[in-house]
């Protein structure tokens, strides 16, 4: 097996992510079906092979057969920058606070006020980072348990799923607990190491495990809840499985109460509430001075405003007069067809076509555009031209 190279500085890291961000996009976009193929990584990058050689040499991607896989590192890296990491790592914190301890003990025996000040300087880092890390877990934790229960199909995977997201829930509780009993023991290194800025750490780290206990609290009773739904659910699908077979065996009028529930049920109050539209007749309103005066009451609280009408002249007897008009045109599915059977281009076979009703040379230019862009799949564009009375059409066959 060859041996990975290395990016020599951080320079060279940053040009290849610039030049393959195109491709790192979409691997990244694809990264949970794992069906990058290689023919769509070499059509990003033109065709260029030495570049893909260059990422798999460089441990930026991974080669499978046919099919490309970012690597681990990448993957983790693009999520935690972009806030996308679904995972809810425990074992992190833990590796914190043991980090933490190390840092303490060194602090303790070191005698160098330089390296003394690196060490405080890395324990109130790490102390930051596990602020931040456990706000991050309450929130994947807290959308993984909301996926659970309204997107797992199968009662037994959610309830399961459930279950160990719950027992997530108490290893960070237990870390919290243990970064906290850290901060209460490691007495004498937070006196010698008290100054603003860690004691502002301490403060900003203990606010946050604050508000994830909260979190924490409403998270259990919001799995709690979804666990007791669950089971109530699946006691209702036993036993309407249970009433479908004995429907099937036509016994459920005798041995369940099926029918006398149904009987007493009283479905009204799930209808919708009926509206009567009493419709008034015209000569009611003509007639009627109180039907007017509401009308008239009615128009004022909508705005409407009586406009002055006048008596219309008389209809002219030419409106009345039967008037037909002859339109010419032409029925373009035949008029396809028949363009179709022949071998000539389209504008000749337009000029030539035998219409019924003379047609002008605007009227022949307008539907040879009409069929060139209904029909432009079915038809092969050349790069040839011809003149009509100073007008220059191209030569369009058919396929």
């Amino acid at each position: 097996m060859d041996a990975i190279s290395h990016f020599r500085s951080l320079d060279e890291l940053v040009k290849m992510l610039d030049r393959e961000r195109v491709l790192f996009r979409d691997m990244f976009e694809r990264r949970k079906s794992l069906n990058y193929r290689l023919d769509f990584a070499l059509e990003v990058v033109d065709y260029k092979r030495d570049r893909i050689r260059y990422l798999i040499d460089h441990g930026v991607i991974h080669e499978n057969g046919d099919f490309l896989e970012l690597e681990d590192v990448y993957i983790q890296f693009f999520e935690d920058v972009l806030d996308m990491n679904e995972e809810i790592s425990v074992a992190s914190v833990k590796e914190y606070i043991d980090s933490i301890r190390e840092n303490i003990n060194y602090f303790l025996q070191e005698s160098n006020e330089h390296r003394k000040y690196q060490y405080r300087c890395n324990v109130r880092k790490i102390l930051r980072k596990i602020g931040l890390r456990t706000l991050k877990n309450i929130i994947d934790l807290k959308r993984n348990v909301n996926v659970a229960y309204k997107q797992e199909p199968n009662y037994k995977i959610k309830k399961t799923r459930l279950a160990n997201l719950d027992e997530k829930r108490k290893a960070i509780k237990v870390m919290m607990s243990e970064c906290e009993r850290m901060m209460d023991e490691q007495v004498v290194f937070f006196r010698l190491a008290s100054d603003p800025e860690m004691q502002r750490t301490c403060m900003d780290v203990r606010n946050d495990f604050t508000e994830a206990d909260h979190n924490l609290l409403e998270i259990e009773h919001q799995i709690i809840d979804y666990i007791n739904r669950i089971e109530q659910q699946s006691l209702l699908f036993k036993k309407i499985r249970r009433l479908k077979y004995l429907k099937d065996q036509m016994t459920w009028s005798e041995d369940t109460n099926v029918v006398r529930v149904i009987d007493s049920a009283d479905p009204i109050w799930m209808e919708k509430r009926p509206y009567n539209h009493l419709m008034l007749s015209i000569p009611m309103l003509r007639s009627n001075e109180e039907a007017y005066a509401l009308i008239r009451k009615v128009a004022a609280s909508n705005g409407v405003r009586r406009l002055a009408r006048t008596e219309a002249d008389p209809l002219d007897d030419s409106f009345l007069a039967d008037d037909v008009e002859t339109l010419s045109s032409v029925n373009t599915t035949q008029f396809w067809n028949a363009f179709k059977a022949q071998g000539n281009h389209l504008f000749a076979f337009i000029l030539n076509y035998p219409y019924s009703q003379p047609r002008s040379l605007n009227d022949h230019i307008v539907l040879f555009c009409q069929l060139a862009t209904q029909h432009s799949d079915e038809l092969r564009f050349t790069d040839e031209y011809d003149r009509l009375d100073k007008i220059e059409y191209a030569l369009i066959y058919a396929k």
